[in-house]
């Protein structure tokens, strides 16, 4: 039951757009594959692959680390969420209307209107 909502929480995810931010593949990837490189060296009875198999999964965490600091010295907006991107456009157009606006609140999975005046048209 759990997993079907998860599966249907990401399709929704999928079918609207959401991006969590550049360096999220990057993530999901150490996620998934340092874990099963250090289980396999612990479970291997050959101390050269042992150390080879520590040694990719040294080299991809410094690698993931490296990327990490490039995409931030390249453009550190590519390192926000799109939902955090699209407050803070929200707030930067308040900020230059002035007090007679409106915003109603966002759902990325719907539309969602802005009206000017303080009354919903």
């Amino acid at each position: 039951m759990y997993f079907e909502q998860v599966i249907s929480n990401l399709a929704n995810v999928v079918k609207v757009g959401y991006k969590s931010n550049a360096f999220a593949p990057i993530v999901w990837f150490n996620a998934i594959v340092l874990p099963i490189l250090f289980v396999v060296a612990l479970n291997i009875d050959n101390e050269k692959a042992q150390l080879f198999l520590i040694y990719v999964a040294c080299a991809i965490a410094v690698f993931s680390a490296l990327m990490y600091l490039i995409i931030f010295l390249k453009d550190p907006k590519l390192l926000q969420s799109e939902r955090f991107r699209i407050e803070d456009k929200k707030l930067d157009l308040i900020s230059q209307k002035g007090s007679n606006f409106k915003v109603m609140p966002v759902d990325l999975a719907s539309q969602s209107r802005i009206s000017e005046g303080g009354s919903d048209e």
